[in-house]
């Protein structure tokens, strides 16, 4: 019985953490960044051969990157409109808390 709780509270661990977390691997290795919103999209994330295409179908984590002052990891030099459009979001999302 002790084991069915133990894999309870496991799994319970889990999906807390799949919900309020992304797992990020970038350049310098796996981080982990606060979600915006709670829900089980973009759990784990490779972005080091991510594209501007890529970001914009990522809107989510990236406004999750930029909020959790890593943004570092946006540094490539095609990514500058897109990353303000970020910046933008995330100061409207913050205004309404």
């Amino acid at each position: 019985m002790s084991r069915f709780f133990f894999g309870v509270i496991l799994g319970a661990a889990l999906m807390y953490g799949a919900m309020h977390y992304h797992l990020v691997r970038g350049q310098d290795g796996i981080f982990m960044v606060p979600k915006v919103t709670s829900d089980l999209g973009d759990i784990y994330v490779d972005i080091r051969g991510f594209t501007l295409e890529d970001w914009k179908q990522h809107k989510p984590l990236a406004a999750a990157i930029m909020n959790s002052d890593r943004s570092e990891v946006l540094a490539d030099s095609t990514l500058s409109g897109f990353r303000d459009n970020v910046h933008s979001l995330v100061d409207r999302l913050l205004s309404n808390d």
